[in-house]
């Protein structure tokens, strides 16, 4: 018996494994208010669902945001930011074309009647707050000329977002096999068109009267968005829009937008099975994307910026300044104590919030400020201008003390007279007046050295010549010479001679009987006669 009980015991704990819930999983009813922090894909109603942060577009929460979906009446997102991207006017008057009338019985209308004529405005608004699809058709023709035209611009800015899954077959959203998107590609469509003022005022109006027509009355508008009215128990403070949509085979969408503290938040659901889960569903995602941001004063988000936001180097701090001159800033006296803004916990997102509150900030210090300077010293001003134009102004004041250098002896002191042009000498065209003067000076040196190497080689030349003259001068004089020495020479060696007529001179008397003509030679070598004794006498 004992044997058969045990079997029989593991079977039913088998199906009892089996058949209840999986273990861990949640339901939309597990979802705590007290701690939005805990969302799950579980605690949502909708099918799909994605939140994104509106200025940088990180993904906050994700529930199968890419799975293909029919995004019905949110559709006419894209066909409003195309409206106002066409430029026209919102006073300008428009006339309501026939194709208003091409659309299913069963679709929402505005109403608006072919050939009424009413401003762009009204057209638009009432596209939005009564989700027209007459309306939709009607701004097609308008800005395209065709509906076929506009829905392949449609699909044209969609592609220039980055929508992988979307494709759109109508003006206005209607069901169609053919016109489908994904929850993340309506977050990117309705990013873009956030950034649009228009848009966001058009959407985030909960109220508009249309003023009358030949056609009609003047209508008054009521938004389906219950968020965004404050007299529903779904309402959501800080809620801007965006826009519902319901079909049969979509479901209930929505997507919304909320802003607080300087943060807007763009969810997406779809294919919610009813009008308020879907509103919860948002709620939630809300609640949650707030709770991954931490709330800063201006003093904070002061204190967390750049170093070169929140310090000043001064620089005539004491040598022994143990910061080197760093002066560190704090604020005081706040235009506004309540300002504060949500900045990220953490990631890229938060370095990027960060760096956006810096470019925003301007600091201005005082004029000529230096050490030495006391605790607590305002020493400037500060000024935030928000992405909503908002401007919150404070005083800037020293965190700490500073001595300053002991005074020394300036150039000014010296040469006081030089203190009128002191500005022009501390400025960076002094500098380059000093470097262009530099400049002259060299290329002046560089010509004068190179006119006097010139010069040099023209004299050397000269020079040269005159030596070479003169040495030519020197071989012709001694070659006049020698041909003038040799001549006298010659003409002693040769006797002169006489005419045949010329009578012959008789010796003198004393000498030897040697003829004239041999005189020479006897000059040129003189007889020696010796004395008495053998010695010779020399004649001179």
């Amino acid at each position: 018996m004992r044997h058969r009980i045990f079997p029989l015991l593991l079977a039913l704990l088998l199906v009892l494994a089996i058949f209840s819930p999986i273990a861990g999983a949640v339901s939309p009813d597990d979802w705590n208010s007290e701690t939005p922090e805990n969302l799950q894909e579980g605690h949502l109603y909708s099918q799909t669902a994605v939140m994104i942060d509106a200025q940088s577009g990180e993904i906050l929460f994700d529930k199968d945001s890419k799975v293909r979906m029919y995004p019905a009446s949110t559709t006419k997102i894209m066909v409003l930011l195309l409206a106002l991207e066409s430029g026209k006017s919102m006073d300008e008057i428009v006339t309501i074309p026939r194709e208003a009338n091409d659309v299913p019985s069963d679709s929402s209308f505005v109403p608006v009647l072919p050939g009424e004529e009413m401003t762009w405005q009204d057209l638009l608004m009432g596209f939005m707050i009564n989700s027209g699809n007459d309306a939709g058709n009607a701004i097609a023709v308008l800005v395209s000329g065709s509906i076929d035209a506009f829905v392949t611009r449609m699909n044209q800015r969609a592609d220039e977002l980055g929508c992988k899954g979307t494709h759109f077959a109508n003006a206005h959203g209607y069901h169609d096999e053919n016109h489908y998107s994904t929850a993340y590609d309506m977050a990117l469509i309705a990013q873009e068109a956030m950034r649009n003022e228009e848009f966001r005022r058009i959407v985030s109006t909960t109220e508009y009267t249309m003023a009358a027509t030949s056609r009609r009355a003047e209508l008054k508008l009521t938004t389906h968005n219950i968020l965004a009215n404050p007299a529903s128990e779904y309402y959501y403070e800080g809620c801007i829009g965006i826009k519902t949509g319901v079909h049969s085979k979509a479901g209930n969408c929505f997507v919304g937008a909320a802003t607080r503290n300087g943060v807007t938040l763009i969810t997406v659901t779809m294919n919610a099975s009813n009008s308020n889960r879907r509103f919860l569903d948002n709620i939630r995602l809300f609640d949650y994307g707030f709770t991954c941001y931490d709330l800063y004063s201006l003093s904070e988000l002061f204190d967390l910026s750049g170093q070169d936001v929140h310090t000043t180097e001064i620089s005539n701090a004491a040598k022994d300044d143990p910061q080197k001159g760093l002066l560190g800033l704090r604020l005081t006296q706040v235009s506004d104590p309540d300002f504060a803004r949500y900045i990220p916990k953490e990631g890229e997102a938060r370095i990027k919030a960060l760096a956006d509150f810096a470019a925003r900030t301007s600091v201005n210090l005082r004029e000529g400020l230096a050490a030495p300077i006391t605790e607590g010293e305002i020493v400037g001003t500060v000024s935030y201008v928000g992405a909503e134009g908002d401007e919150v102004t404070a005083m800037l004041a020293a965190q700490r003390s500073m001595e300053a250098q002991p005074e020394t002896m300036t150039l000014y002191d010296i040469l006081p007279f030089l203190e009128p042009i002191r500005p022009f000498l501390e400025s960076g065209a002094f500098v380059y007046v000093i470097l262009a003067v530099i400049v002259i000076v060299i290329a002046l040196i560089f010509l004068r050295v190179r006119h006097a190497a010139k010069r040099h080689r023209r004299r050397q030349e000269i020079y040269d010549l005159k030596r070479r003259e003169y040495h030519r001068q020197q071989v012709e004089k001694r070659r006049r010479e020698a041909a003038l020495r040799a001549r006298r020479e010659g003409n002693a060696r040769v006797p002169a001679r006489r005419s045949p007529s010329a009578p012959a001179k008789s010796p003198r008397p004393g000498n030897n009987s040697t003829s004239a003509a041999r005189r020479p030679a006897q000059n040129a070598k003189r007889p020696q006669n010796r004395r008495p004794g053998g010695r010779n006498i020399r004649y001179d």
